[in-house]
């Protein structure tokens, strides 16, 4: 069985309840979004991340030369980060569900159940989780994240796809398959859009639809991406305002965080379902000096404030919480949210990155 390498200080069972829980609490986002704004002079992505159980995570500023290795078994895969990134994690450090890089790279996700893992190519190996990672430490740019598809081999659980982006409007999707990676890029993008149908199939449907009307409504798949891809058809040049109005109409009662990334500016701003209250991050005046622990802000709701002074160094504390918060609120994991075995589980992660100087 694929899994999470050994630590020294990781038994087995942890090392399984990693897996597990990396199955279980991302594929119950089975209905993130994500739609760019491609013909502006700043380009946007939006994002809707969607998870039924609870609204536990962070968002996470990862250094730049910082010494990282993947936490799956086999040969590992081993890097040094080049850029500094801001992202979002609902599992812990290393592990995100989107994120932004310093040269405005942008990776998000989406669950897509047709999509499969292949066995090892002889590369080096990542996580599903990992691989967003990997490319925001290492990729200045979408054609950068794509010539480097062929250094490593990404293993998972979790059937996702990914949507990449950067600050010349230029996007790729990136699909895991029985072959390997299958890549979109270029004219094979006539729609900036993803949600949880593989790619070919989403476009059929909009072929299949022409003529059609009414407007789709559901939050199926299928209907969220026509209504994403209507929405990029248009000559309007939109604003973040704008971009978070997007993703209303793409949001159902699951959608936990919503975000626009402005890669040309560098800005991400991201906005808590629940109240509205909104992160406004310019990673041109943020400090990325690799620390001990890594700054991060917690995305829980019932926050007061909401704002980058908000950022300090997460302690193990906080991520064992959060952590045994997500694990508990599914009954499939709950056995896992025992606090012995989150603790081992967030120390592991905090001390998987080493900072070089």
């Amino acid at each position: 069985m694929r899994g999470i390498r050994s630590f020294h200080n990781w038994p087995s069972a942890l090392r399984l309840g990693i897996c597990v829980f990396t199955f279980f609490s991302v594929s119950a986002a089975i209905a993130c979004s994500t739609v760019a704004f491609t013909n502006q002079t700043n380009p946007l992505l939006a994002y809707n991340f969607d998870f039924e159980a609870t609204d536990a995570g962070f968002v996470l500023i990862n250094p730049p030369d910082a010494s990282k290795r993947s936490a799956m078994d086999g040969t590992a895969a081993r890097w040094v980060s080049r850029f500094g990134s801001v992202t979002v994690n609902q599992i812990g450090p290393g592990m995100p569900a989107a994120g932004m890089n310093t040269k405005g790279l942008v990776i998000t996700l989406m669950w897509n159940s047709e999509a499969v893992y292949s066995g090892n190519s002889g590369a080096p190996v990542v996580s599903e989780l990992e691989f967003i990672q990997r490319l925001l430490d290492t990729s200045a740019s979408v054609e950068e994240a794509l010539s480097q598809l062929n250094l490593i081999t990404v293993q998972g659980l979790v059937p996702i796809h990914y949507f990449l982006f950067d600050a010349s409007g230029s996007a790729a999707i990136v699909t895991p398959t029985a072959t390997g990676l299958t890549v979109h890029r270029g004219n094979d993008v006539p729609v900036p859009a993803l949600t949880n149908t593989t790619y070919e199939k989403a476009l059929q449907h909009i072929r299949t639809s022409v003529g059609t009307n009414s407007t789709p409504e559901s939050a199926g798949s299928l209907d969220r991406f026509r209504r994403a891809a209507a929405v990029t058809q248009t000559n309007s040049i939109f604003t973040s305002a704008q971009a978070f109005n997007v993703l209303e109409d793409l949001a159902n009662p699951s959608t936990r965080w919503q975000i626009v990334f402005d890669p040309a500016s560098l800005h991400v701003n991201l906005r808590l379902a629940n109240g509205g209250e909104m992160l406004r991050l310019d990673l041109a005046l943020l400090d990325f000096t690799c620390l001990e622990r890594p700054l991060g802000v917690s995305l829980r709701s019932g926050r007061d404030t909401f704002s980058s002074t908000d950022l300090s160094p997460i302690e193990r504390a906080e991520l064992t919480d959060s952590m045994s918060d997500v694990l508990l609120s599914m009954k499939s994991t709950a056995h896992l949210g025992k606090p012995e075995i989150v603790a081992n589980l967030s120390a592991g992660l905090l001390d998987s990155i080493a900072c070089r100087n």
